[in-house]
């Protein structure tokens, strides 16, 4: 074996020695710290009953969730192709869902519960959202809402891919 044949494979090895360690460190942790962090969406879907998928958001489609160590939250979700009809700032146009409020983590069952204290989906101000949560890594956070009505689609249940936001 010549020298770049030994760094180079010296180099994949440590990158990968890298690799493995931080997803230790990460499964170390509790899930209530794995979750802590602002995350930027990365994909949704709503999922019908009968399995069949739906695009409601449309492409475009964006938003964060920001889950604080002290156990308050915050998420926003807007369509990408929303009009811009309104000239006023305090009335949101198109499909926008936002809310506020504190959080808790069950290790146990791997959710989250969001307890919601006001929406821009006022049916929802004082109500508590649970989240199941499908996987979490360094970087992804990959999470399925509670069932909701939907008016065109029925009873469906949010899957969302949420990305690590990356520190400014």
């Amino acid at each position: 074996m010549n020298r770049r044949s030994i760094l180079g494979a010296s180099a994949m090895t440590m990158l990968g020695l890298a690799s493995l360690s931080r997803q230790a460190q990460a499964q170390d942790k509790g899930l209530k710290q794995q979750v802590v962090g602002a995350w930027i969406l990365g994909s949704v879907y709503d999922q019908s009953t009968d399995g069949v998928k739906h695009d409601v958001w449309g492409p475009g489609v964006q938003g964060t969730l920001m889950l604080s160590p002290t156990g308050r939250m915050s998420l926003l979700l807007m369509a990408g192709n929303r009009e811009k009809a309104s000239s006023n700032p305090r009335s949101p146009v198109g499909p926008t869902i936002g809310y506020f409020g504190s959080y808790t983590v069950d290790e146990a069952a791997k959710t989250i519960t969001y307890h919601i204290e006001a929406s821009t989906f006022p049916q929802w101000n004082g109500t508590d959202r649970t989240a199941t949560i499908q996987s979490v890594s360094a970087d992804e956070l990959l999470s399925a809402n509670a069932l909701v009505h939907d008016p065109a689609n029925g009873d469906i249940v949010p899957h969302f891919v949420w990305k690590r936001a990356k520190q400014a």
